[in-house]
């Protein structure tokens, strides 16, 4: 069996975080040595390189190996209907107003930031549609910085432990059994249809069309990654695309943690721009 040949020393792992804070705003130190060697042992040993210097190289002439390196250290833990608090407030809270504000154009655009293998994008529709009802036009713009994740999301596909937290009813509205592989669940295209995958890096250029504005925007457990320098700019990029009253939703455990006019905390880790 194929195997390293030596440990990854501390300034391998220090060029490895460099690299991700200065393509992704990301704030890793050597501190994060234990969870990128262990995420990444296995993918040297798949490449049948035996020692990070060569998996350096590698990502320095390979522009593709960086998503498959994004996707090993970063977390990705999503679920559907996760922090579900959150959703609770658009539902009984916020969407009243949205649906008021939009009543006249009968369009509705959201945005979800960081979305992983979808499973946020897919919820947020659904949870949209059920309130809106029929005739209204949505549109859910579902980014991430990995490739892989993104294709996870458009295929729609997701095992049966994965949808178990999703009411039946919702589940058979939205979704269908694979006949191929009954464990595993498909969204229905009328769904898909609504959601529009889309790598972006939040903290380069945000590639939307510059007329695009969105009624809110969801960037949940995104910030816990980037540095402040970073956040800043990721906010005033959301302040750029939201529309003036539109909602911004961080992950519960988050919060705008420096001093800024343009927006009004509402709820636990929800804000509104004024």
């Amino acid at each position: 069996m194929f195997k390293l040949t030596r440990e990854a020393s501390d300034y391998e792992i220090e060029q490895i975080c460099r690299l991700l804070n200065q393509r992704l705003g990301f704030n890793y130190t050597i501190q994060k040595k234990y969870l990128v060697q262990s995420r990444l042992n296995k993918r040297l040993i798949e490449l049948n390189l035996d020692n990070y210097q060569a998996y350096l190289d590698l990502l320095a002439k390979d522009p593709s190996e960086f998503n498959r390196l994004v996707s090993l250290v970063t977390t990705n833990v999503t679920s559907f209907f996760r922090e579900s608090y959150q959703f609770q407030i658009l539902r009984q809270e916020l969407l009243s107003d949205l649906i008021a504000i939009n009543r006249g154009t009968k369009k509705v655009r959201c945005w979800s930031a960081g979305c992983s293998s979808g499973e946020e994008a897919y919820t947020l529709a659904i949870v949209m549609n059920e309130a809106l009802g029929e005739g209204w036009d949505l549109r859910v713009l579902a980014s991430d910085v990995s490739i892989v994740k993104l294709q996870e999301g458009m295929a729609g596909e997701y095992h049966r432990e994965r949808i178990a937290g999703i009411p039946k009813n919702l589940r058979d509205k939205y979704f269908t059994q694979l006949k191929r592989d009954p464990n595993f669940y498909k969204v229905k295209s009328k769904l898909r249809e609504q959601i529009n995958f889309q790598k972006i890096n939040l903290v380069e250029r945000m590639d939307i069309p510059e007329s695009v504005r969105f009624d809110l925007i969801l960037c949940r457990n995104v910030f816990i990654y980037l540095s402040r320098q970073a956040q800043e700019k990721v906010v005033q990029g959301f302040d750029h695309f939201l529309k003036r009253g539109g909602y911004l939703f961080l992950g519960l455990s988050e919060s705008l943690n420096f001093a800024d006019p343009r927006w009004i905390p509402c709820k636990r880790s929800i804000y509104r721009k004024k």
